[in-house]
């Protein structure tokens, strides 16, 4: 049995991370982010046994997120929700029901580098040439 998104009423942005997790490992740099899209989404905060053995104090910047399973969106994505940025704790996918299922635990650092897609990056028409 699926989960249900349920009611889609909050919009959250979603933070694609441009380079590669497995690059970055031991550098000093911070990680780059993108802003993937904005999205309806379904917010709980998070309940239940682990919340409780995890303590009430550390379940407070714990939230769910239910949405529709859009191309792109994966764990190491973040989530900004009410000008707070998240970390994704756990990604759930069920692509028979087209929806995911998002824990994400506040940041404690909330300067994350957002950068614009370069002209480069961008894909636009092919610039042809005079044919002779």
């Amino acid at each position: 049995m699926g989960y249900s998104s349920g009611m889609l009423n909050k919009r959250i942005t979603i933070a694609k991370r441009k380079d590669d997790a497995a690059e970055s490992f031991g550098k000093k740099d911070k990680p780059k982010y993108e802003i993937l899209g904005t999205y309806w989404a379904a917010e709980t905060f998070d309940k239940g046994v682990k919340s409780l053995r995890e303590g009430a104090f550390d379940a407070y910047n714990t939230v769910m997120f239910r949405m529709r399973n859009y191309p792109g969106i994966d764990r190491w994505c973040l989530i900004q929700y009410h000008g707070k940025w998240y970390q994704i704790m756990s990604f759930n996918e069920d692509y028979q029901e087209n929806q995911i299922q998002i824990t994400a635990q506040e940041l404690a650092n909330q300067k994350v580098n957002i950068i614009t897609p370069s002209e480069s990056d961008i894909e636009g028409p092919a610039v042809v040439g005079d044919i002779k």
